[in-house]
């Protein structure tokens, strides 16, 4: 029976997902021998209705500390187009690494790819890291063997269940933490940081590990996926930060999570002084039940 036409229509709200990522080749804040903050080079950010975003890096000099070739960062969103869900892409590259002629690369990869369910049939996306490479780091001219563990958080699990109270991935990063503070001669800022039985969740809504598992062939110390190199600093590889923020329920929102990559994190303090982020990037989404309209894809 057709409708009067004083009869209103009832319009159910559609789900509706929002992206978040971004990404960037470098950044940098140095204090000595020059002092110079580098903001985020080829910083690119996604639209919260997703798309794609693309910049190129073009080749960078600092005095004689801090170089690179090229570069180029992308983020995008769309919905899958193979499971029901939403595809958040964010890609940094770097190519011709090279910092004081003590760090250099030929190329460094960071790549998270993350799939967001549709709002109301679970909130954990499923994250890869597949792409994520260096390609000839060396180290004081020594070339470094790593250890990949590029499924450090696992496959999903089943029932939806958070990467916060998933045992095998806690149990994983407790591994790596484990590794390190059984590592022989462990400065002492090491030891602070790693202590033994250091638990995977801090208690304060993320989750800290990397998806380096071991170097060789580094010349200094080294434990886990870091490096402390006499005379330069210290040197972070594959630094992974998995953060979540708690909805609310009553207004229909799911936890947000939050992947967060950098490939090298140096903290100088000889040669020269300062930090270096090279290839960070964010990558995130979250749905709500919606207001009567999507934005984001459809479900």
């Amino acid at each position: 029976m057709a409708a009067l036409p004083n009869e209103l229509t009832v319009v159910e709200p559609k789900p509706h997902h929002y992206y978040y990522a971004d990404a960037s080749v470098l950044t940098a804040d140095l204090e000595q021998p020059l002092q110079q903050k580098i903001s985020p080079q080829a910083f690119v950010k996604l639209p919260r209705d997703g798309q794609y975003q693309f910049s190129q890096a073009e080749p960078f000099r600092f005095e004689g500390i801090l170089s690179h070739k090229g570069g180029y960062t992308q983020v995008s969103g769309r919905p899958s187009s193979k499971i029901a869900g939403f595809t958040t892409l964010a890609t940094s590259v770097l190519e011709g690494l090279n910092v004081l002629d003590v760090v250099t690369a030929d190329r460094v990869v960071a790549q998270i790819s993350t799939v967001h369910p549709v709002y109301g049939t679970g909130q954990v996306p499923s994250v890869t890291f597949l792409g994520t490479r260096f390609d000839n780091l060396r180290i004081a001219g020594h070339r470094i063997e790593l250890e990949h563990n590029l499924d450090i958080l696992g496959p999903k699990s089943a029932g939806d269940l958070s990467y916060f109270e998933n045992r095998d991935v806690l149990d994983r990063i407790e591994q790596q933490y484990d590794r390190i503070a059984n590592s022989n001669n462990l400065p002492p800022w090491a030891t602070d940081q790693y202590p033994k039985g250091r638990p995977a969740s801090n208690g304060k809504g993320d989750l800290q590990c990397s998806v380096i598992d071991s170097i060789a062939g580094a010349p200094g110390s080294s434990f886990g996926h870091v490096i402390d190199l006499p005379h330069f600093g210290k040197i972070f590889l594959g630094e992974l930060r998995v953060e979540r923020t708690p909805g609310n329920p009553a207004r229909g929102i799911y936890d947000a999570y939050k992947f967060h990559l950098t490939m090298i994190r140096m903290q100088m303090g000889c040669l020269s002084d300062g930090d270096i982020c090279v290839t960070p990037l964010d990558s995130n989404g979250t749905g709500s039940s919606g207001g009567g309209h999507n934005n984001g894809g459809s479900t």
